[in-house]
């Protein structure tokens, strides 16, 4: 759905909307303003704009911006600013500093409230995969019924962390890296990292040996098993089918190797 014109003038945004590819394929630049209708809920967005820095030496934040009138939405619609840079497959080390480095710029706060009240797939599948929400796995989902049977404790501490980056880091020269869809949950940071990796392997065609690389540290399978649980939980959830092209089935069998010899 293209931006209707009183939206871009209420955001001040100056140019013809072009269609950006990637994500839900909803989002329009103009000029240098994205437009996209609203995909969160609006406390989201007033968290982001009371909490996150607007400068600093982290990453650069894609944060929400307010219309002529103060507003952060307007007739469903949000916006942000386009930061310039690119995506670039293979560059997941960086990829996994950014998630650590983004975790800093969020470090001390209290947990969002906001979190309590996301209903979509992926915030159920988060909590699947740290076991706070009950749900009935039947044994005849794919992976699931075993990765969440792999589950042991994390002793790491949660903060807010970004739950979606492989895609969401974009690089230019002489810039730090940029951090666009801002895709917030309370957890530990090395699952953010985790989640990075199973991403790669599974859709960039990564090395299954990243899977140990990206964090070497004892206890890192742990983190793999609850972000292979995130994913797959949240195709589920949204109802895909998941038998008819198995993108997943060596990664789980390579991380539950892992968690099995207690790495």
């Amino acid at each position: 759905m293209h931006p209707p014109r009183h939206v871009i003038e209420a955001f001040g945004a100056v140019g013809l909307p072009v269609r950006l590819d990637g994500g839900r394929g909803t989002a329009w630049r103009v000029g240098d303003t994205v437009l996209k209708p609203l995909d969160v809920l609006p406390a989201e967005l007033e968290w982001l704009r009371d909490h996150a820095p607007s400068g600093g030496s982290g990453p650069r934040l894609s944060l929400p911006l307010a219309s002529t009138s103060g507003d952060l939405v307007v007739d469903g619609w949000t916006a942000c600013p386009a930061l310039a840079g690119e995506h670039v497959p293979g560059r997941w080390a960086e990829i996994a500093e950014v998630a650590r480095r983004f975790a800093e710029v969020f470090d001390g706060v209290a947990r969002p409230g906001f979190l309590d009240e996301r209903t979509h797939a992926w915030a159920r599948a988060d909590r699947l995969a740290w076991g706070e929400e009950a749900v009935h796995v039947p044994d005849d989902v794919p992976h699931l019924p075993a990765l969440l049977a792999a589950r042991r404790p994390v002793a790491e501490s949660p903060t807010v962390v970004h739950g979606d980056l492989t895609g969401n880091v974009l690089f230019a020269d002489g810039l730090p890296p940029a951090v666009v869809d801002l895709t917030l949950y309370w957890r530990p940071v090395r699952y953010s990292v985790a989640v990075v990796a199973v991403d790669a392997v599974c859709f960039e065609a990564a090395p299954s040996s990243l899977l140990e690389t990206i964090d070497p540290g004892d206890g890192s399978a742990q983190h793999l098993v609850r972000a292979l649980v995130f994913r797959i939980a949240t195709d589920w959830f949204n109802e895909l089918p998941l038998d008819t092209h198995d993108v997943y089935a060596a990664t789980v069998g390579r991380v539950l190797d892992l968690a099995a010899r207690g790495r």
